[in-house]
């Protein structure tokens, strides 16, 4: 009950902090300060993630307990599919945050998928420090698909 609290609570003030932040200095300002600090939120959770969890192995392993613990904490419903050992499909079919940024964004010009992006590119750099990936989007729900799906592929390193 008080983690279903908390949860509430966080995207709340989420919501109600962009909002603010958009009536002062507009939704376009608003959006790439919301993009930055999901991004940099998203990298220190990461690493707590991996620091309280001592998850182990390889890619395929950790990455999917790793957002779903991501998940479980910014309330998404989302499943994230490992298509190979070096790609995943993360796929939302019901989108809270579209629900709540649909009040200032239209479906033509939503950059949601940038937050959630940034959001991913943040939780994987915090995750596995020194490995890249490729972010893809797939598909959006504002746009008129049935979901969000993003493609998360682990580049060859160099």
């Amino acid at each position: 009950m008080l983690l279903d609290l908390a949860i509430y609570a966080f995207l709340r003030l989420d919501g109600a902090w962009f909002l603010a932040a958009s009536e002062s200095f507009g939704v376009p300002a608003a959006t790439e300060l919301d993009i930055r600090a999901w991004e940099m939120f998203s990298e220190r959770l990461g690493k707590k993630i991996m620091a309280v969890t001592n998850l182990s192995g390889d890619l395929s392993e950790i990455l999917p307990a790793v957002v779903k613990i991501q998940n479980k904490l910014m309330n998404m419903k989302a499943e994230l599919t490992m298509t190979s050992p070096e790609t995943a499909i993360l796929r939302v079919d019901e989108c809270e945050v579209w629900k709540m940024v649909s009040k200032v964004w239209d479906s033509e010009t939503a950059p949601c998928y940038k937050v959630t992006q940034a959001s991913i590119r943040g939780l994987l750099r915090g995750a596995f420090p020194g490995l890249e990936f490729e972010i893809t989007q797939k598909q959006l729900i504002p746009r008129g698909d049935p979901c969000c799906e993003v493609e998360i592929t682990k580049l060859p390193q160099v």
